[in-house]
């Protein structure tokens, strides 16, 4: 948890250096209370606690959530935990694993969790894929219900129709269209009131309460139904979320990791990275070559003869997964050690063949914020990536393999510099 509130908050350090008037806030822990804001508002975080006002739209995504708010525009939530209450004039888009909704929405809402207890009013239409979902007695959906769940269970009103793929549906309050149901089972409790036609197919004939209030008899279909709940179900469920972060997020979040890597790997090996910047100086073809013809492919194939020699041995059987953490993290680091040795580089045009640590972290903070930049053109930003872990990938085997080397020396800045 401390990691990914690191990550977090190193990824807000770039946000706040790179676009001061972004409508986003990042963190570990995030609280606003009465909060009063006219535009929009973006907050990712490890856990968040917010109320108050937002004039537009309201998007919240982090482990645990807590909002009571008034949205002006469309609300998006995704958690591992969310609790939310208020209202939202737009649409509705919730995700995570447990789910409690207490708030009213003035558009369509939509549902995405393993468990969703929902209490308010809805104006548009509801559409659900959940692992259970419960609309509390004081509930109402206006428009129509397109449920998909295990265990669907309707105490509120629905005015428009009713779709549900469930294995169990239980139906105690009021539905004014009409109802299609496929389920293993389906209960019609005391107090429900059904004012459409039903249409209900599944291994087991319906359970209906003498109490129960239906305008029509159900029209019941048998058919045997197969619910192993491993995903399947929601194939041809019909949910548009929008529910992840924006390109711009992935883009800060990047920036903020490669440059924690960075840091560590300065503050843990600054000889390291000194030899391996002066290695990429000295070679600056070879290095990104060598990149290139190891990854992926022949950083697969050795991490995998490697492993194969592990296991002939027997013994170096337990080293394996610790090879294939080292591998994975030579490759991830790569990207960072790329950008200081690119800023290293550039650093050297100026006569300083060897910058302190403020200086190499500023140098491969500048490389990353050009990266990230280039994202405005996505190829670009995949190519400025892809070549800069070809450069760090490169330039460490050059420095752990290569021979012994001196310092560079120091490159003059030219006349034409000097005269500027």
């Amino acid at each position: 948890m401390m990691f990914i509130r690191s990550l977090f908050l190193a990824a807000g350090l770039a946000a706040s250096l790179t676009s001061g008037a972004m409508a986003q806030t990042f963190g570990g822990h995030v609280e606003f209370q009465n909060i009063d804001r006219d535009g929009d508002l973006k907050v990712i975080a490890g856990s968040a606690e917010i109320s108050g006002r937002i004039g537009e739209d309201f998007a919240v995504y982090g482990g645990s959530i807590e909002v009571d708010v008034e949205v002006g525009g469309d609300i998006r939530i995704a958690g591992g935990s969310v609790t939310a209450a208020g209202r939202a004039a737009g649409d509705g888009e919730f995700a995570g694993g447990s789910v409690e909704v207490d708030m009213d929405i003035g558009g369509d809402a939509e549902f995405a969790a393993g468990y969703v207890r929902y209490e308010g009013v809805i104006e548009g239409n509801l559409d659900t894929a959940v692992g259970a979902l419960e609309l509390l007695e004081s509930s109402t959906v206006n428009g129509s219900a397109d449920l998909t769940g295990q265990n669907i269970t309707l105490r509120g009103r629905i005015l428009g129709n009713l779709d549900a793929l469930a294995e169990e549906v239980i139906i105690s309050g009021r539905i004014d269209g009409n109802i299609d149901i496929e389920a293993e089972h389906l209960v019609i409790e005391p107090g429900a009131i059904i004012n459409g036609r039903i249409e209900y197919s599944g291994p087991n004939p319906a359970e209906i309460s003498p109490d129960a209030v239906m305008a029509n008899d159900i029209e019941y279909t048998f058919r045997e139904l197969d619910f192993d709940w491993d995903g399947d179900q929601f194939d041809g469920v019909n949910i548009d979320f929008d529910i992840l972060p924006g390109g711009e997020f992935f883009a800060v979040a990047g920036v903020g990791f490669a440059l924690l890597l960075g840091l560590i790997a300065l503050l843990l090996m600054p000889r390291g990275v000194a030899r391996l910047s002066r290695k990429f100086r000295r070679q600056p073809l070879l290095a990104p070559l060598l990149g290139l013809l190891l990854l992926p492919m022949g950083w697969l194939m050795l991490m995998m003869a490697v492993t194969v020699l592990l296991t002939v041995t027997v013994v170096g059987i337990v080293l394996i997964p610790f090879w294939w953490v080292f591998g994975l993290f030579v490759i991830i680091l790569a990207y960072p050690l790329g950008a200081i040795a690119v800023g290293d580089l550039i650093l050297a045009r100026t006569g300083r063949n060897d910058p302190g640590l403020g200086l190499r972290l500023l140098g491969m903070f500048v490389i990353l914020i050009l990266a990230s930049a280039l994202w405005i053109v996505p190829p670009l930003a995949v190519i400025s990536g892809v070549i800069l872990s070809w450069i760090g990938l490169g330039s460490w085997v050059l420095a752990a393999f290569g021979s012994k080397d001196e310092p560079v020396a120091p490159v003059r800045p030219s006349p034409e510099a000097d005269a500027v």
